[in-house]
């Protein structure tokens, strides 16, 4: 019994280090890796079912950037299959959750953004790598299945510093949204998160802010999407157009 006693204890003191200490390991490497400030209030990692819960995480961006403000996350939630990354060369996760209070996309002077900045570190690439530095090859990209996803998020923010006065637009989007077999970012950009961003104003310039292939599909999504609005715009036109004719023309017959 004493044994078994003594056992417990040490695993509880093992799991108490995990929970006090996990996050600052985790906050540490990502600093490392990136390059950009990043804390976490909570972090718990259950090892034996693969749950991973993140409450008040923060991503700030490295010096030099005119604001600093990059991610805000309320709450992070996934059930992962650890598995499927040891024997498989795509990750599983069966559910996860997302709670993003606010995300903004700062384009400095030089026109990098963090958005692209944060990819190129993940891909190989180091933090702060100056432009017309010999590239690094990219790392092999991350095969992923998300069964089931769920995002919100409530603000972007655009902060454009290549133009001679700095523009910076809030979108208040509160985009509520669930998705289910996600491999690929692009898929997120279904009709109605696409008509939630272009009916706040979103521009097709947005290819110049996120980097690689997700850019380009939100840039040609909107531009599509504008394009619609366009045509329907023109169609309202001549509709109101050729009502009013058939009024005046009604008007006229009904004159004595």
């Amino acid at each position: 019994m004493k044994t078994v006693l003594f056992l417990l204890g040490l695993f509880a003191l093992a799991a108490l280090g995990w929970m006090l200490f996990l996050p600052m390991l985790v906050e540490r490497e990502l600093r490392q890796v990136t390059g950009f400030d990043v804390r976490i209030e909570v972090l718990a990692a259950n090892p034996f079912t693969g749950h991973v819960s993140v409450r008040g995480l923060r991503a700030t961006n490295p010096p030099g950037y005119p604001s600093p403000d990059f991610v805000r996350l309320r709450e992070l939630h996934a059930d992962v299959n650890e598995y499927s990354w040891l024997f498989t060369d795509r990750l599983y996760i069966d559910d996860m959750f997302v709670d993003a209070e606010a995300v903004q996309i700062v384009r400095q002077h030089n026109g990098r953004s963090n958005a692209a900045e944060l990819t190129a570190a993940f891909s190989g690439a180091p933090p702060g790598t100056a432009q017309g530095a010999k590239p690094v090859a990219p790392s092999k990209p991350l095969k992923f299945l998300i069964r089931t996803l769920r995002i919100r998020l409530d603000r972007l923010v655009i902060a454009d510093y290549t133009l001679a006065t700095p523009e910076v637009r809030t979108y208040n989007l509160n985009i509520d949204h669930s998705f289910t077999n996600i491999s690929q970012a692009k898929q997120l950009l279904v009709p109605d998160v696409v008509r939630s961003l272009y009916s706040f104003g979103l521009r097709r310039d947005t290819e110049q802010l996120l980097p690689g292939d997700f850019g380009r599909a939100l840039a040609d999504a909107v531009g599509a999407a504008a394009h619609v609005g366009d045509k329907l715009k023109e169609a309202e036109h001549k509709t109101g157009q050729y009502l009013k004719g058939l009024l005046d023309k009604l008007e006229q017959s009904a004159k004595p």
